[in-house]
């Protein structure tokens, strides 16, 4: 019950997290929405499909900046969980 509250409780933190790693200066969101969006086109629309559609390419990432977004996220978690069950037992 601890863990999903965390996930939900955390949003806020995700996306300040993944503005900070994603969002750059030469292409910089206004709002977190913005960002979000851009991230999710990016990691679910498929470099074929985005050739395809004649999309911009050059802004794709591999699947390690994405695979080290999800694991700061899941850390994040983790060590809060870690936390609140050592400094607030039962």
């Amino acid at each position: 019950m601890l863990v999903p509250a965390l996930i939900v409780l955390n949003v806020p933190v995700y996306l300040l997290l993944g503005w900070l790693a994603f969002d750059n200066k030469d292409a910089a969101a206004d709002t977190f929405f913005e960002t979000i969006v851009a991230i999710l086109k990016l990691v679910l629309v498929p470099r074929v499909v985005r050739a395809l559609l004649g999309m911009d390419t050059s802004e794709s990432w591999g699947i390690f900046p994405i695979a080290g977004f999800l694991l700061a996220c899941a850390g994040i978690v983790y060590g809060e969980y870690l936390l609140i069950v050592r400094f607030f037992p039962g």
